[in-house]
């Protein structure tokens, strides 16, 4: 095996494993959500902290830890109309420009919710919901995780690039040339 394609297993293994529990996230909010609903309109009595749940740790994990996997599928938005005019070796400077500082973005972010996570966690954050205590702390550990896994996987990515190697592919796709050259839609 060689050294691309373990990394491109270990990248593998670690989308699977986010978006596994990003859709578990997902799915558990939707059934919480639901039975809050049908007990509300069945039994006139709704579940009890399903607002502090949905929004302190479902919305959370649904939003956040999935940016890797956006990122490692090409699917967030990008605005090429102007680059994709200009010269394939402006396109590929400009490209590692903009990984670099996305790089140093998500990096920035990482740091800062990290910080804020670690402050929540001293002061054992929480919200009352219904008279009762919910503890609230572990999910800000979720956001600088998200920025964490997506920081570094640009920064893979730069680097493979920079190298001349092939970049990581989702598991679902075939691998492509170490640097793609972007697509001319008609």
């Amino acid at each position: 095996m060689t050294q691309i394609q373990g990394l491109n297993r270990v990248v593998n293994g670690v989308d699977r494993l986010i978006m596994g529990i990003s859709g578990l996230a997902l799915i558990l909010m939707m059934l919480h959500i639901t039975a809050d609903v049908i007990a509300n309109q069945v039994l006139s009595s709704p579940l009890p902290l399903t607002n502090a749940t949905v929004t302190q740790y479902y919305m959370i994990a649904v939003a956040y830890l999935p940016l890797a996997a956006g990122e490692l599928r090409g699917a967030h938005i990008s605005v090429d109309l102007i680059v994709n005019s200009l010269p394939p070796a402006v396109r590929r400077w400009l490209d590692h420009l903009v990984q670099a500082a996305c790089l140093l973005l998500y990096a920035a972010l990482a740091s800062q919710a990290l910080q804020l996570a670690r402050e929540k966690l001293a002061n054992d954050a929480f919200l009352m919901e219904q008279a009762t205590r919910v503890t609230t702390w572990p999910s800000y550990f979720i956001v600088p995780l998200g920025f964490a896994l997506i920081a570094l996987l640009l920064a893979i990515r730069l680097v493979c690039r920079l190298l001349g190697r092939p970049e990581p592919q989702p598991a679902e796709t075939a691998p492509v040339t170490a640097t793609p050259e972007p697509q001319h839609h008609v």
